[in-house]
């Protein structure tokens, strides 16, 4: 029986001389991997799927689960949403493809969980339709998805003053900066980062530089805290693009 379904599209792999795997985080069946024809031109009557198969990509199909297959085909495949800035302006295409990066590797084995993904797409919205006060949008992001995925700063070891340790997770009295500690003020906009919401996280007043180092130090979060994340190759990208 054929699945209805919604789904966003994290990493594209080549397959063999033909197709891709595509990986999509599906609302009813978490990250699925489907095996998608690459066009042999524009004129193909593969060309308009492929299209759809960019980062960020919030798609409707259908497809078919059988518990022998470990591979699966789409079909009626078309936009979901129609991003109008996404895949356009150059800072938010920079951000979509740290994030996109980031998820694939998050959600390289979440099964089903609507709730984090309907939070994905209503933040993906947001970020399409903002004018403006989006520029802490990626680390609060990152720290929602986190957080739902049980893997976050253990917040209530915050107080004023104190470091911030990325091993344990914790809030900790003062401790000298390293690789692996914040500073009291980074400890402190970190915190806020991760009690923050979209349409409020520009309250939170950071320079490029903070943002940056921040950053820096959720990547460093992300690989002691969750299985295999690799050291983020988009970083440098969003770096040079977003200044304020």
């Amino acid at each position: 029986m054929f699945l209805d379904d919604t789904g966003i599209v994290l990493k594209t792999v080549r397959y063999d001389d033909t197709s891709s795997v595509v990986h999509i985080f599906t609302r009813s069946h978490g990250t699925v991997p489907f095996l998608v024809t690459r066009p042999r031109n524009r004129a193909s009557s593969n060309a308009s799927i492929a299209s759809l198969m960019t980062p960020m990509g919030f798609l409707s199909f259908q497809w078919n689960k059988k518990p022998t297959q470990t591979l699966y085909r789409l079909r009626d495949v078309h936009a979901a949403q129609v991003w109008q800035a996404l895949p356009y302006h150059p800072v938010k295409r920079a951000i979509v493809l740290m994030l996109t990066e980031s998820l694939a590797a998050m959600l390289r084995e979440e099964g089903e969980n609507v709730p984090l993904f309907d939070d994905i797409t209503r933040a993906l919205c947001w970020l399409d339709e903002a004018e403006e006060g989006y520029a802490n949008f990626h680390l609060v992001f990152l720290l929602r998805v986190a957080r739902a995925l049980g893997v976050a700063p253990y917040t209530d070891s915050f107080a004023t003053g104190h470091s911030f340790d990325i091993e344990s997770a914790l809030f900790v009295p003062y401790a000298t900066a390293s690789p692996l500690v914040m500073t009291p003020p980074d400890a402190e906009i970190f915190y806020r980062l991760s009690q923050a919401d979209y349409p409020l996280m520009a309250s939170i007043r950071m320079a490029h530089n903070d943002r940056t180092r921040l950053l820096t130090y959720l990547n460093r979060f992300f690989i002691l805290h969750l299985p295999a994340f690799p050291e983020l190759k988009s970083l440098d990208i969003l770096e040079s693009l977003f200044n304020d």
